[in-house]
């Protein structure tokens, strides 16, 4: 009897030792991999940033006494320097007017004597492109309307142009 064990004891071994092969083989073919994998990329780059120009040329300050019912402040917005250096990126613009809300005092905005609409004191955006020179000249009216004023003291205040600008997006 004992005889009839051994073969037995000896196919399991086999059985089992040809399954463990197989698994082995399989899993070394199968593109399994356990390890790490570690990697690095370097970039580097030497680019300049596009320099935007945007000037404003004002004129002397304007007071306005009541003698006349009507001044005129004249400004300019280019998109080149003195020098000669122009922008290097298309910009968009706008004009806000910054003043106290007074129904005696309104205003007008005038780009090469046509008018320009103004919302809430404020222009729509104004394209200074970067091929040419570009110099947009500008004319404020300040209406000054004493029939409107109800208060008895001197109207004292500042009015301000400010110029919004931001770079285009392409």
């Amino acid at each position: 009897m004992k005889k009839a064990r051994i073969p037995l004891k000896n196919k399991k071994r086999e059985l089992t030792l040809i399954l463990v092969s197989v698994i082995v083989l399989a899993l070394f073919f199968s593109g399994y991999s356990m390890g790490k994998e570690y990697s690095s990329t370097s970039i580097e780059a030497k680019a300049k940033i596009a320099e935007p120009i945007l000037m404003v040329e004002n004129n002397p300050i304007v007071e306005i006494n009541g003698k006349k019912q009507r001044e005129y402040y004249g400004f300019k917005v280019k998109n080149y320097r003195e020098n000669g250096e122009m922008t290097q990126i298309d910009l968009l613009y706008n004009i806000e007017i910054l003043s106290k809300p007074d129904k005696a005092i309104s205003f007008k905005l005038y780009k090469d004597k046509q008018e320009i609409s103004l919302e809430n004191n404020k222009t729509a955006d104004i394209k200074l492109g970067k091929e040419k020179r570009q110099e947009d000249c500008y004319q404020l009216e300040i209406i000054y309307d004493k029939s409107k004023n109800q208060s008895s003291e001197d109207i004292l205040q500042d009015v301000q142009i400010k110029v919004h600008s931001e770079q285009m997006k392409i």
